[in-house]
């Protein structure tokens, strides 16, 4: 199949072209002033745009079977609000009305599970797949996932784990809330192979569908930092309750994954096994520093 993937020089977006270029015909979807260093040397088909008329024109040429959308832009380096909504709700809606004009089988959203009340990121990010729940679909089907909290080796260092897996491995102390919040954390290689799954499952999805992806298995924040500390040997200070609580933060989050192991996933990665592939990343790129 043709496969456009958007946010391709994102971690998720370069997982996912990496495995489905193996074995489809892969568009990697970049920006003029996106990197393409997590991509080398895959089997791909680079393709970068200025303007939303570009894409118009690289739907008509190639006629993708399925889109996949992982852009994101998640606030955490104090992006104003417009630019939340452009990178959110704008462009991902660009995409979808281009796959319904081209007829596109297929438009996988990456979301999120988290709450509308708990950040802007969260609030624009279920906007757009509200938006597109509002109108009536005609030949593209809509399948946002809910993803939880997902991590891997070479992630970026402004995610909670990439965080604490880096000062441990060199030895900073960690200032932290109680560690009372509870998540469900993913591997990256389940990640993908999930979307694999729902890809080959596509006949059995219906029009409008959601499906949660996470392992099932919600643990708190605290136990997930001193499960990274031991299996790290780290000799950091873990200063739980310094830092306090956000404002609205969401104490539970766990993935109802009845949907996705109907259609024959399962999570492989226990998140000793998965923080270890992490630490032993983390491990040799210390040492080649």
């Amino acid at each position: 199949m043709k496969i456009f993937i958007a946010g391709a020089s994102g971690y998720l977006g370069s997982q996912l072209v990496k495995k489905l270029s193996k074995t489809h015909k892969v568009f990697a979807l970049l920006r003029s002033s996106s990197s393409e260093s997590r991509i080398d040397n895959c089997n791909a088909n680079i393709i970068r745009f200025d303007n939303y008329y570009v894409l118009d024109s690289l739907f008509r040429i190639h006629k993708p079977d399925i889109v996949i959308n992982t852009a994101a832009l998640y606030g955490r380096k104090d992006e104003s609000l417009s630019e939340l909504i452009a990178a959110n709700i704008e462009f991902p809606i660009v995409l979808f009305e281009l796959s319904e004009k081209y007829r596109v089988k297929t438009f996988i959203h990456t979301g999120t599970s988290l709450p509308d009340e708990l950040s802007p990121y969260a609030l624009v990010k279920n906007t757009f797949v509200k938006l597109v729940k509002f109108k009536s679909l005609d030949s593209t089907k809509f399948i946002n996932i809910e993803l939880e909290h997902f991590y891997g080796p070479d992630d970026d260092d402004s995610k909670f784990t990439s965080y604490v897996i880096n000062a441990c491995l060199k030895g900073s102390n960690l200032q932290l809330t109680c560690g009372e919040q509870k998540r469900d954390f993913i591997y990256i290689d389940d990640v993908v192979s999930a979307y694999t799954v729902l890809i080959e499952s596509d006949e059995k999805l219906n029009i409008f569908e959601t499906i949660p992806i996470g392992t099932g298995v919600a643990l708190k924040i605290r136990e997930v930092v001193e499960m990274i500390h031991s299996n790290s040997n780290s000799k950091s200070k873990l200063e739980f309750g310094v830092v306090p609580m956000r404002k609205n933060e969401l104490m539970y989050s766990r993935a109802d994954i009845t949907k996705i192991k109907k259609l024959g996933w399962k999570s492989t990665y226990s998140l000793s096994d998965g923080f270890s592939c992490c630490i032993n990343n983390g491990y040799a790129n210390l040492d080649m520093n």
